[in-house]
């Protein structure tokens, strides 16, 4: 191979006007660099062209540096979706003070409902409620959702990228749902349907994300996300029932008694 040596090479692309740094801050810029590269091979040449010589190449990183941080493709390629699920969270952060305010009707239903006053309120029809969906539905049309979807596709035939990026996402999940209550007002947050409506409200947009991708039709999604927003405060209603009874519904119940019984 030719080039720099391998014993020469530098840990990561480094800056000369920074001073000093220390031994962490080095092995978190190799981290850092390793996975910004593995998230721009992702998008730009794709899951089957994104071999770890590749990432290697793009971070300009030593052979040992890579695989002392990331001892397998596997573990490299997830921890590049969760690197782009920490950077999405910060933004998401930063844009929750732009929020539109929860009603005071709103938060006047809640107090009612917390002193046995009032019947607890369905809400979900508010502009911050609809200004928070807006803010999810852009996790999937950008950068973050493209990568998740070459990892996801590849996964299918892959035990090894199936089994963490299973374990992944079933973290990313916990997380988005416990952000989101921190940007939803208190209505909304404490009430019992939030997350069965979130885990519809992610998968819809899954698809609709998938549906973007493939045929464009942008506008038209949009629509449809839209329509989704009018219909949360009903969804969200008919899920605390569902909620209701150690969080399912006797519907549910009795669908799983059958399949125990065949």
């Amino acid at each position: 191979m030719g080039g720099t040596p391998a014993s020469r090479m530098p840990e990561a692309k480094l800056d000369p006007t920074r001073g000093p740094r220390t031994q962490q801050q080095r092995r978190e810029e190799t981290r850092r660099a390793l996975l910004d590269a593995t998230v721009e091979s992702l998008i730009e040449v794709g899951f089957a062209r994104t071999t770890t010589l590749e990432v290697q190449r793009r971070a300009d990183v030593s052979r040992g540096a890579l695989l002392h941080h990331f001892p397998s493709k596997a573990e490299l390629l997830v921890a590049a979706v969760d690197h782009l699920a920490e950077k999405r969270a910060a933004e998401l952060k930063q844009l929750a003070s732009q929020l539109p305010p929860e009603t005071a009707r709103a938060e006047a239903a809640v107090a009612g409902a917390a002193m046995g006053t009032g019947e607890r309120p369905a809400p979900g029809g508010d502009a911050r409620t609809r200004a928070v969906l807006g803010l999810l539905w852009q996790c999937f049309a950008g950068t973050f959702f493209k990568v998740s979807m070459e990892l996801r596709t590849a996964a299918r035939t892959d035990p090894e990228l199936r089994a963490v990026l299973i374990a992944a996402e079933r973290k990313l999940r916990d997380r988005i749902v416990a952000q989101s209550r921190t940007l939803f007002g208190r209505a909304v947050a404490e009430h019992p349907g939030l997350e069965r409506t979130l885990d519809l409200t992610l998968q819809l947009m899954i698809g609709a994300a998938m549906s973007s991708v493939l045929h464009g039709e942008g506008s038209r999604l949009d629509d449809l996300i839209d329509d989704w927003k009018a219909l949360f405060p009903l969804v969200l209603a008919s899920a605390a029932g569902a909620a209701g009874a150690g969080g399912v519904s006797s519907e549910v119940t009795d669908r799983k008694k059958l399949k125990g019984k065949r």
